[in-house]
């Protein structure tokens, strides 16, 4: 014969589960928010090089 237990109740994780899963898209969010102002800064020097150069140029010539 087989002498099974009965299913007891498990323990219930959703509150850290929650947790864990806030504190990862907030990491998530604020990487996005990085790069994004990375991108902005480097698009942002890129431009301002070339109207720099633009205006020597037309200084220049």
């Amino acid at each position: 014969m087989s002498h099974r237990q009965p299913i007891q109740r498990v323990e219930d994780y959703t509150d850290a589960f929650l947790t864990t899963l806030g504190v990862f898209l907030f990491m998530v969010f604020w990487i996005i928010a990085a790069a994004w102002g990375y991108a902005w800064v480097a698009v942002t020097a890129y431009v301002v090089d070339h109207l720099f150069k633009w205006v020597g140029w037309l200084r220049a010539g």
